[in-house]
């Protein structure tokens, strides 16, 4: 049995709102800093200073490219895209690193330009004063922006943040670099401006670093987490194949739970219903899966096998998709059948016919049949009367699976 997705209402009530009016106030606050350092740079010619400006109008374009990524991600799940579209604002955030990497690479080569041919820019109290002004806006703005992407556990948020703070650090480097300008030693600008951007660089790294985990889809949840929540229902007689994905605030789960095999259907729902809510209060959680099978039984399952197998090797036929369902007095085998593709219909059905008797056959049971066909596919898991043995088949030449029951 396979239940479907179940999404947590607090992951769709998401306040993307809130994360847009974030991006916009920073984006104004960059914006700011970003004419003070560059108005001032270019008309005092001090390298370091139109470094740390373009550093600052990164910040403001990462906030626009940020705002696009939360626009597309807010869209709920659809067909094309069922688990949502929170990788845009993955994809928005290296888009970012790579546009890092490229102000990194242009400021060091015009930084070792300026080393070898040094140009002493012009230093007044006026361009510490702009300085010191656009680092406070710098450092209000990152803060806050900062303690939102926390709030509301957005990574494009905390990618801006981060960036934004770093360039606090840098504004300080530039402004020593220039007061040692002031004091007579003009490589400090070019000296300065290297560093700034070997620390753009590093921002850009540590960005692709905590960002390409989700985008090849990296598990966020350990699988030892979820194997401590489903241990603990009542009813679970063992799990395996524990999947998880997405970002940290969305994890998607998809697990396989064995129960008991003669329960009912609706209380081995019951059970995967339990074990999807648990799962679910986990933090972080927003999508679990899970798929319901029957604990299996390794010695009824081989003999079963075995002389399915041989019997498939008579008819020359082959078989796959074997599964056994242990009721409390018998067993219901299911397996899918692969015949002559130029098979017709009605030879397909006797090839099926022929190796439902030789698996009986073989596992000494002899029986009275009544046929029913269907034009669904039979689930892989279903219930027999206790005093019936069944056997569901398909053909590969057929679009009508069948189920057949034997009655002693």
């Amino acid at each position: 049995m396979k239940q479907g997705h179940v999404v947590s209402e607090q992951t769709m009530q998401r306040d993307y709102h809130a994360i847009q009016r974030a991006l916009i106030l920073t984006f104004l606050l960059n914006l700011v800093a970003t004419v003070v350092k560059l108005g001032i740079g270019l008309s005092t010619g001090a390298l370091s200073l139109i470094a740390d400006g373009l550093d600052t109008l990164f910040d403001g374009v990462s906030n626009v490219v940020g705002l696009i990524a939360v626009r597309i991600s807010s869209q709920p799940p659809d067909d094309d895209h069922p688990y949502g579209h929170r990788k845009f604002e993955t994809i928005a955030a290296l888009f970012v690193a790579f546009a890092l990497f490229l102000v990194a690479w242009e400021l060091a080569t015009s930084s070792l330009a300026r080393l070898q041919d040094p140009a002493p820019p012009t230093v007044s109290q006026w361009t510490v004063i702009a300085l010191l002004f656009s680092m406070a806006v710098q450092g209000a703005a990152g803060i806050w922006e900062l303690a939102k992407g926390r709030q509301l556990q957005s990574e494009i948020l905390i990618a801006d943040a981060r960036h934004t703070l770093s360039t606090i650090g840098v504004s300080a480097t530039v402004l020593a670099g220039l007061l040692l300008v002031a004091l007579g030693y003009p490589r400090a600008d070019p000296l300065v401006a290297l560093f700034v951007a070997g620390f753009i660089a590093k921002v850009g790294v540590e960005t692709l670093r905590d960002n390409i985990p989700t985008l090849v889809d990296r598990a966020p949840l350990p699988a030892e987490n979820i194997a401590d929540v489903v241990s603990g229902v009542e009813g679970v007689e063992s799990f395996h194949r524990i999947r998880s994905r997405g970002p940290a605030d969305n994890v998607a789960v998809d697990l396989h739970v064995r129960v008991a095999p003669h329960l009912a259907m609706q209380d081995a729902n019951a059970i995967a219903d339990e074990v999807r809510r648990r799962l679910l209060n986990l933090p972080g959680v927003g999508d679990v899966t899970v798929h319901a099978e029957a604990e299996r039984t390794p010695e009824s399952n081989l003999d079963l096998y075995t002389a399915a197998r041989l019997a498939a090797q008579e008819l020359n036929v082959t078989i796959h998709e074997f599964w056994v369902h242990e009721t409390e007095r018998n067993l219901a085998l299911h397996l899918h059948v692969g015949v002559d593709p130029n098979s017709t219909l009605s030879t397909a059905h006797d090839d099926v016919d022929r190796l439902e008797q030789l698996i009986l056959t073989r596992d000494a049971s002899k029986s009275k049949r009544s046929t029913a066909t269907s034009s669904s596919r039979p689930p892989k898991c279903c219930q027999v009367p206790k005093s019936a043995r069944a056997i569901s088949s398909e053909s590969r030449g057929s679009s009508s699976p069948r189920r057949t029951e034997f009655q002693p």
